[in-house]
């Protein structure tokens, strides 16, 4: 899932289309289908293109122009190496990350100018989480995956790959992951759908709620203020997060 850099529109993947839902889920805007599965969706800082992509067997993300209507219309598909699960716009616009393969966290950068890879950080974390996500000041990616028995949730350095652990789970406790717009809280939901607010700083639960059973995705509204989680069956729920 991905809000629009407004926050009043959140885009979701659900296998087989991209659904565009209003802020406060009460509306479907558009439903676009596209020929190949869409496994993740990410907007561009200006709303106007998607960048997608569709996991096992194809190594490919695919670009998407928008209208801000009813078309979408295929832009370009750009090869990478290995499968890709996972993808995410810098809020510069400048930088796109995917994540490569589904086995290890392999954060690959690609520049948005030329579509061109960059760089790739092969991290040491297993079974990664199919989600990244950027911090507002375009530094740091975050993600998630498993390293001698444990879940991590960690913060990348784009500069140099050096990561930060923000967290760490036993796995099977520990499924989806989102960060807040602010950097200063993260949530973590397990398959019965219990979402924790942790604090960054103090690692102190904040709040627990029981959202959607075996949830897939989750999303902090760029507001801060609303956390949307996502299941497996594309249940949708929006929570109330704000401090």
């Amino acid at each position: 899932m991905s809000w629009s850099g407004d926050g009043k529109t959140l885009a979701v993947a659900s296998g087989g289309e991209v659904i565009l839902v209003t802020d406060d889920l009460k509306g479907i805007q558009k439903v676009f289908k596209p020929e190949k599965s869409v496994l993740g969706v990410t907007w561009n800082p200006g709303g106007t293109q998607f960048a997608t992509v569709s996991g096992f067997r194809d190594p490919t993300f695919t670009l998407w122009d928008w209208d801000g209507g009813d078309q979408l219309v295929l832009a370009r598909e750009i090869e990478s190496d290995t499968d890709q699960y996972g993808v995410s716009w810098s809020p510069s616009g400048k930088l796109l990350a995917t994540l490569a393969g589904d086995s290890k966290s392999v954060v690959q950068l690609w520049d948005a100018s030329t579509w061109e890879e960059i760089q790739t950080f092969d991290l040491p974390y297993e079974k990664p989480r199919r989600a990244l996500q950027w911090s507002t000041d375009n530094s740091t990616v975050y993600g998630a995956g498993e390293l001698n028995g444990e879940a991590v949730f960690f913060g990348m350095d784009v500069k140099d790959g050096t990561v930060n652990e923000l967290g760490k789970f036993i796995p099977s406790q520990a499924e989806v992951f989102a960060i807040s717009p602010a950097g200063d809280r993260f949530a973590v939901a397990d398959p019965r759908g219990v979402v924790q607010i942790i604090d960054v700083v103090s690692g102190d639960v904040l709040a627990e709620i029981k959202s959607v059973n075996q949830p897939v995705d989750m999303a902090w509204n760029p507001s801060g203020m609303t956390l949307a989680i996502l299941d497996y069956k594309t249940a949708l729920q929006l929570w109330a997060v704000s401090k």
